[in-house]
């Protein structure tokens, strides 16, 4: 009997709008929406070379990554390297590439999923595209907009 008088006080007070545990609807926006503002995503654009696949941007604790979908492919070449850029994708060419840009690493494999950590203390609101770079020739892959 205990049971069904708390199960109908838990239903009256559901009713009723009042929930100690449960967030309201305006709370729970408020945290879509930060959670939108600190998500970032979107897919890889070839410029020279083939270069196709999404990338998201993972916050791990106080740690930030970008991480490649298992879609990503990218054509074999030398010297490949991750690079945000402070410049959108339309405004890069292999020559300005690697002006004002921030070297994450070498690309690890030309398939698949994989990621690369961006160091702490970087704003990612001073980039405005991630790319895929051969430093060597000076060749731009592609890349895709922050």
């Amino acid at each position: 009997m205990k049971f069904f008088q708390t199960a109908a006080t838990a239903l009256m007070l559901g009713i009723m709008g009042v929930s100690a545990s449960m967030p309201t609807y305006a709370q729970a926006a408020e945290v879509t929406e930060i959670n939108a503002a600190q998500t970032k995503s979107g897919v890889f654009v070839k410029k020279s070379k083939k270069l196709k696949g999404t990338w998201e941007i993972v916050q791990r604790g106080d740690q930030t990554f970008i991480v490649f979908g298992d879609d990503f492919r990218a054509a074999r070449g030398p010297d490949l390297k991750i690079f945000l850029s402070p410049m959108t994708l339309a405004d890069v060419t292999g020559e300005t590439a690697i002006d004002g840009a921030l070297k994450l690493g070498e690309l690890k494999k030309t398939k698949g999923a994989q990621e690369y950590e961006i160091p702490v203390g970087v704003n990612l609101a001073d980039y405005s595209s991630v790319l895929v770079h051969c430093e060597a020739y000076v060749i731009l892959w592609g890349g895709g907009d922050l």
